[in-house]
């Protein structure tokens, strides 16, 4: 079984291998975050296209400047219309781990307290580390 998985995993990178990449930075940091973690392999080539905006990378996808790993809530409405497809739709897709910092001493009527707040109510409980 890991074989055959192993085969469809390189079959399917190499086909990437063809499509121009479009990243918000030259980094491509969510696209080497994706690479890695459902293609199992290091990202080892570099966006043919940056747009420094999520938003202008979605809008460089849907005319057809190649392919790029972006957010379900961006693209939602254009995957749902068929305007942009998934060329892969793993189990369980990468984590985009998002850090709210606050200086120590903003007191209790922050907005970044408030944020805080919301946040928490919102997410699933997970057990203390």
């Amino acid at each position: 079984m890991r074989k055959a998985f192993a085969q469809a995993t390189s079959a399917r990178h190499a086909s990437l291998r063809e499509i121009p990449l479009v990243a918000y930075a030259e980094e491509a940091p969510i696209i080497r975050r994706y690479w890695r973690t459902v293609l199992n392999t290091r990202l080892t080539r570099t966006a043919d296209l940056v747009v420094p905006d999520l938003r202008g990378v979605l809008t460089a996808v849907r005319a057809g400047a190649g392919a790029s790993v972006l957010p379900t809530y961006l693209c939602a409405k254009e995957l749902a219309a068929g305007e942009v497809v998934l060329l892969a739709d793993p189990e369980v897709p990468p984590l985009n781990t998002i850090y709210l910092a606050t200086r120590a001493d903003t007191g209790s009527r922050s907005p970044a307290v408030a944020v805080r707040g919301r946040l928490l109510q919102r997410l699933p409980a997970r057990p203390n580390r």
